[in-house]
């Protein structure tokens, strides 16, 4: 019985890694948008969206590159231990005596780099909502709100209770 609660708990953890992951990966691909059309003046599709939609003038856009540029030196090396642990993670595949308290910390020190990795984000994008004006900050929170909607599943859980009809 016992074995069947550590299963389950593993098996939560991975689900919930996995989700977190597809998640940040659609907002990572829904703000950049085709790396082909990148120029190196613009890199991603929230540069485009921050100037183009919201209006951001230079200074605003200044600040945005700032804000960016320092997000991205202390994400990258988020993403790469990550992406290491989870390499070593899913070497368990391959041993079949790895004990499942092994297996489970593995799973949990990933999901304690996503954390790290979320609240980096969510600070990140706290600082880019400051630049906005008041005038601003509605057309940008709704943005948001669609994006988070996205990342939590909120586009599937629609098409889900379509089919379940």
């Amino acid at each position: 019985m016992e074995s069947l609660t550590k299963n389950r708990s593993l098996i939560s953890i991975i689900i919930i890694l996995l989700i977190s992951n597809i998640a940040i990966l659609i907002f990572f691909l829904f703000l950049s948008g085709d790396k082909r059309a990148h120029t190196r003046d613009n890199r991603n599709g929230i540069s485009t969206f921050l100037q183009k939609d919201m209006g951001f003038n230079k200074q605003q856009m200044d600040e945005y590159q700032k804000l960016r540029e320092e997000h991205i030196k202390k994400a990258e090396p988020l993403f790469e231990d990550i992406r290491s642990s989870k390499n070593n993670f899913y070497n368990f595949l391959y041993t079949d005596s790895t004990p499942d308290s092994v297996v489970n910390k593995a799973a949990a020190v990933i999901g304690e780099k996503q954390i790290t990795l979320d609240m980096q984000m969510f600070q990140h994008l706290k600082k880019v909502r400051t630049l906005c004006t008041p005038d601003e900050l509605p057309k940008f929170d709704s943005l948001f709100k669609k994006i988070v909607e996205r990342m939590t599943g909120g586009r599937f859980k629609k098409q889900q209770h379509t089919h379940d009809k």
